[in-house]
């Protein structure tokens, strides 16, 4: 009898180690916490490389609540000697935009960048996830586009670069901000088709890389959840930044 009664205390505190492991979820300072689900990705109408609609399942994982900063990415050059953005001078952002999204770094600068935070890239689907919820809406805050929601131009190459958060509304169900406007972001995802897709398949190319969200020098039709466009991993422009993500351990 107290065989059985020490062996069952012992299943006891086993069974609610392993569920306390299951529910604690750790905080990290700049970052949200996306749960696993199921998250709707894609639309039928749209361009069809955006395509097919369906619903992913992805594991839950960690977002930046914003682009890294300028003054976060120059941290990382005090660090490690790590070239400057090519627009900086003397290794030193533009005065002022310590919390303006650092542009003007390519796929490695992006990845080094992370890794040396012990952070990643996401991929569009995380990304997806983390912009447009699990309810499929169009932009960060919902289907209907609001005026001055995001920071975008109201014609191509137009526009100014602002610090992060500055459009309070462009924010996720999540608490991500800046995912409609203000500058696009690098995903590790390469430029494939969705599962499922049975059109026109020349288009894609694996070479290049895909970039997720909408900036100051795009109109508003670019800012949508699902948007995908992509470019070559090199590829530095005045409207392309990042964010992180952190797996949960």
């Amino acid at each position: 009898m107290k065989k059985l009664f020490l062996f069952c205390v012992f299943l006891l505190i086993f069974i609610l180690f392993i569920f306390c492991k299951k529910i604690f979820i750790p905080q990290y300072p700049g970052m949200v916490f996306i749960p696993a689900g199921e998250v709707i990705i894609g639309s039928d109408e749209s361009f069809p490389y955006e395509g097919p609609k369906q619903k992913v399942y992805l594991k839950g994982f960690f977002i930046d609540k914003t682009e890294v900063t300028n003054k976060q990415y120059k941290r990382f050059i005090d660090a490690t000697g790590y070239p400057a953005p090519p627009h900086w001078k003397n290794g030193m952002y533009p005065k002022g935009q310590d919390d303006y999204p650092v542009v003007n770094v390519s796929l490695e600068d992006a990845q080094n960048y992370a890794k040396w935070a012990q952070k990643r890239l996401p991929t569009e689907f995380e990304w997806e996830k983390a912009a447009r919820g699990s309810d499929g809406r169009i932009f960060p805050w919902g289907n209907f586009w609001e005026s001055n929601a995001a920071n975008v131009s109201w014609l191509i190459s137009f526009g100014k670069i602002k610090a992060v958060c500055s459009h309070q509304q462009d924010v996720s169900v999540y608490g991500c901000y800046d995912m409609a406007g203000n500058v696009r972001e690098w995903t590790i995802s390469k430029f494939d088709y969705y599962p499922g897709y049975l059109g026109e398949k020349k288009h894609f190319d694996k070479e290049l890389y895909v970039v997720r969200g909408g900036s100051y020098r795009l109109p508003k039709s670019f800012c949508l959840t699902y948007r995908r466009d992509a470019v070559p991993k090199t590829t530095k422009l005045p409207d392309l930044g990042f964010r992180c993500v952190k797996d949960i351990e």
